[in-house]
């Protein structure tokens, strides 16, 4: 099977939440703008602008004068982690910027108390919705963005043997038992697993908090219907293993819109396809925006605001879609024509972000995770991960003990973004 995007896909193998690796520095090169700080330490997922690849600790070690050996970046498994590793070091902030909070973890990122805010001069080059539905405070500002989707590969399952498979709604789904072809990720560990979870809560509704969605239902039913025969992952990474293997039978992933627009760019031929559901003759999808910002008593923030500055600027933002493989949020980036023809742009879906507001997410996500734990709890859910070992949820969490509960890209690995 084609070589597929990996947004949130480690580079080596993270176990537990909070591990981390140092990736070492390149050397560095001929200054061209002095700094006021010689040091920045960048906490960000591991598989951030990594395939194919852009060195931008390089790139800004060549740009800012910083030494490289300078700039000590660590990398963590996915999103959730970094709320994790930045919430034992409260007391004692040891990064100075955080790369990679979406716009879901941003509520847990402000309760905590773990960012700082900060007006780039970019964010003139940034539409403001993207700012306005990341944070508007300015604690985190976008650098990417794109919708979850389902991913299918077209060379096991398509309209010939589903009808309309890309104008499906959610029910359909259900009606059509493809729940039995689908891997998704889990909510509570996974950022596009908790787009999805959201995706269906804006379109069937929320009676409990007087929250009508697209068609004034109850999100429950879905997932207590869907539970007996779909399947759930701990992560991207493990969830893209069994869509993979053809044996598992899990020809439907949930993944990223922009996820076609890697293999046919890289050359790996255009059999994943990718669709939103169709409920109300519409097209509807969740948004994810991915987030930069500095840490909460960060050692070097005047370093950090440069840092930032550059990583939103246009030169960089131009490495976003074919190496992070999501939409770049300055809009002065460059896009190549190859990635605009296969990915899902987020301008041409019905955004149920605009249903939920963030003020929601806020008030609801604990009691919504937990809500899915106990729709599911019908069946035994399954997390596989872990280098290869089926592991049940529940002996997950009693080992992490807590996790911050809630990302790929991208893949973005959407980046677990």
């Amino acid at each position: 099977m084609s070589r597929f995007p990996t947004k949130n896909i480690a580079l080596f193998s993270i176990i537990l939440i909070g591990g981390i690796i140092s990736l070492p520095a390149v050397s560095p090169i001929t200054s061209q703008m002095a700094v006021d700080e010689s040091s920045l330490t960048i906490y960000t997922y591991a598989s951030l602008l990594s395939d194919p690849g852009y060195d931008y600790i390089g790139a800004y070690a060549n740009y800012s004068g910083i030494p490289a050996d300078n700039i000590q970046l660590v990398a963590m498994s996915d999103a959730n982690s970094l709320i994790t590793r930045l919430l034992g070091e409260k007391d004692s902030p040891v990064a100075d910027v955080v790369i990679g909070l979406d716009n879901i973890l941003i509520h847990e990122a402000k309760a905590f108390d773990l960012l700082t805010p900060y007006s780039s001069p970019e964010l003139v080059n940034i539409t403001s919705d993207l700012i306005t539905n990341l944070d508007p405070d300015h604690y985190l500002l976008p650098y990417d963005y794109g919708i979850i989707a389902f991913n299918y590969d077209a060379l096991r399952i398509n309209s010939s043997t589903v009808e309309n498979l890309t104008s499906l709604t959610l029910e359909d789904i259900l009606t059509l038992d493809l729940d039995k072809n689908l891997v998704v990720e889990d909510p509570t560990l996974s950022s596009p697993g908790l787009g999805f979870l959201l995706w269906t809560i804006a379109v069937f509704g929320d009676p409990s908090i007087d929250f009508p969605g697209l068609l004034e239902g109850d999100w429950r039913d879905w997932w207590s219907e869907a539970a007996e025969d779909i399947r759930v992952a701990n992560s991207w990474t493990a969830a893209f293993d069994i869509f993979d293997q053809e044996a598992e039978n899990r020809p439907i992933m949930i993944s990223y819109g922009s996820s076609p627009a890697y293999t046919v760019c890289q050359g790996w031929g255009d059999n994943l396809k990718a669709f939103t559901s169709h409920e109300l003759n519409q097209s509807n999808a969740w948004l994810q925006i991915e987030g930069i910002g500095i840490v909460n008593g960060a050692p070097h923030e005047s370093q950090a605001q440069h840092f930032i500055d550059w990583f939103l600027g246009e030169d960089l933002q131009s490495h976003i879609p074919e190496n992070n493989w999501m939409y770049p949020a300055n809009e002065n980036a460059e896009i190549s024509s190859c990635f605009e023809e296969a990915a899902l742009n987020p301008s041409e879906v019905n955004v149920l972000n605009n249903l939920i507001t963030p003020s929601m997410i806020e008030s609801n996500l604990g009691s919504w995770k937990t809500q899915w734990e106990e729709a599911m709890a019908g069946e035994t859910v399954w997390i596989v991960g872990f280098g290869g070992i089926t592991v049940p949820f529940w002996i997950i969490f009693s080992f992490l003990g807590i996790i911050i509960a809630r990302k790929s890209n991208p893949h973005h690995s959407y980046p677990d973004q």
